[in-house]
């Protein structure tokens, strides 16, 4: 059967409209995103399924516990419902081709893999994708860069074998759309004195600071504001560390400390990197006015760090 091949600017709205569960208090969602590019990394590698459930679930929950909150990673609700969705990106269907459940709400595990549930993205979608494969490294910048901060994307990017292929992601001080300031950095490592919060890194090459960058506490795609209180001046491996949510700060002293994740390890580096902040404060910025709020702080307790913290 032939289909009308879509172009990439449909792909994009049709990528652009997942429905999302509705939460009022900024609750992350990665799920969906996720499971999209793992099957964009099969794609570009060829294989454009159907990919059994059974094979998904493994490798989606263990980029969920990597990527995604600190809650149990969950594959069954996104594989299922990304077939609801009004953009029509996704198909379940047995192994005989047939549907699964006539339900919206999923069926359990067991009745998945019990009937051989098989996911793979639309067919006219694989035959864009196999037609251009350039699109797999458009949509997968994309996807990126709405959905998780640019610490992570060469990391999510290479967890599921997706080639950029130099494909710049978006960048969001310099995309209107995102709506970000692209004076936060500045203003962030101006707070700061160009020095790490944590280390006090503040290396220059000449009249130019290296490695210092400007992290959103609560991400901007998870709605969190451009402004001083919503930031914090790290170093380029404790930004990711941060986002990754090796580390958070506490949200009932004047000046935040560092919590170390009891689930980070690794022997001298946790110790050299990590362990010798935990309990400390962080270096202040220069006005008091512009230490990190507690509700972003909280924020990123609840929904990035991979807590709890160590008590010693």
């Amino acid at each position: 059967m032939s289909y009308f091949t879509p172009g990439l600017s449909e792909i994009f709205n049709r990528f652009d409209d997942l429905r999302q569960a509705p939460t009022g208090d900024g609750k992350r969602m990665p799920h969906k995103p996720l499971l999209i590019l793992l099957m964009l990394g099969r794609a570009q590698r060829g294989d454009f399924g159907p990919t059994p459930f059974s094979i998904i679930r493994v490798e989606l929950e263990e980029l969920l516990s990597r990527f995604g909150p600190p809650s149990p990673p969950n594959a069954r609700d996104p594989f299922w419902r990304l077939q609801n969705d009004t953009g029509k990106v996704w198909i379940v269907r047995d192994s005989r081709g047939s549907r699964v459940a006539e339900s919206i709400d999923p069926p359990t595990i067991t009745q998945l893999e019990d009937a051989k549930a098989e996911g793979s993205f639309a067919p006219d979608l694989c035959d864009a994708f196999r037609n251009h494969p350039v699109y797999t490294a458009k949509l997968g910048a994309r996807i990126l860069a709405n959905n998780f901060p640019p610490s992570l994307h060469d990391d999510i990017a290479a967890a599921v074998g997706l080639s950029l292929g130099g494909e710049k992601i978006p960048d969001a001080d310099e995309q209107e759309s995102t709506g970000r300031d692209p004076g936060f950095r500045s203003r962030i490592l101006t707070a700061y004195e160009y020095r790490c919060a944590i280390t006090g890194w503040d290396l220059r090459i000449g009249d130019v600071s290296a490695g210092i960058e400007a992290a959103h506490i609560r991400w901007h795609v998870a709605g969190g504001p451009s402004e001083e209180r919503n930031g914090i001046a790290l170093n380029a491996l404790h930004h990711k560390l941060f986002d990754l949510g090796a580390f958070t700060l506490s949200d009932d002293d004047d000046i935040p400390r560092i919590h170390v994740s009891r689930k980070a390890h690794g022997g001298e580096a946790v110790a050299d990197f990590l362990m010798r902040f935990h309990m400390k404060a962080i270096r202040p910025p220069q006005d008091s006015g512009w230490l990190p709020d507690r509700e972003f702080i909280r924020w990123h307790r609840r929904e990035v760090f991979k807590g709890p913290h160590r008590t010693g």
